[in-house]
């Protein structure tokens, strides 16, 4: 019976270390002005390279982005990103905030992070999905040979 108890104690912890996690963003919209903004960040280990953050602001469509995990992880404590999305701590000293920039043809947003909710929630991915070990969730190989295997598949 014990050794049932610890596997639903397992199932329930990989379970629960995968919750979405929701946080009030801070939305810098002027020299002075903010606006929060909920938001919700996913993650997926089938897609395991990727947090999926869902935006829903209260007098605009809501917008989903997919940002790097290792680009956000990093961004917490140092700056990261170099391309749409940017990501990068407040100061060496401050290890509350973080900002997230997006640049998107409409134009560019940036959101306030508070550190440590989102840091956990991060830690929590990378105990399901370790760094590194990505590639071997994407099937890239299976791909690959099928692809090299069969190249009658490709012109169907």
């Amino acid at each position: 019976m014990s050794g049932d108890h610890h596997s639903v104690q397992a199932q329930h912890s990989a379970a629960h270390a995968l919750l979405p996690l929701s946080l009030c963003l801070s939305q810098m919209t002027g020299v002075l002005g903010w606006e929060d903004v909920p938001a919700e960040f996913r993650y997926d280990p089938d897609h395991p390279l990727l947090v999926m953050i869902h935006f829903a602001p209260e007098d605009a469509p809501p917008v989903t982005w997919h940002v790097g995990r290792d680009l956000l992880h990093e961004g917490l404590r140092t700056t990261s990103g170099l391309g749409d999305v940017q990501v990068w701590a407040d100061t060496p000293a401050d290890l509350e905030t973080a900002w997230l920039q997006i640049n998107a043809p409409g134009g560019t947003a940036v959101f306030r992070l508070p550190v440590p909710e989102l840091a956990e929630w991060l830690d929590r991915t990378y105990l399901h999905v370790p760094a590194g070990t990505e590639s071997s969730r994407l099937g890239t190989d299976a791909f690959l040979s099928k692809l090299f295997d069969e190249p009658e598949a490709s012109s169907r």
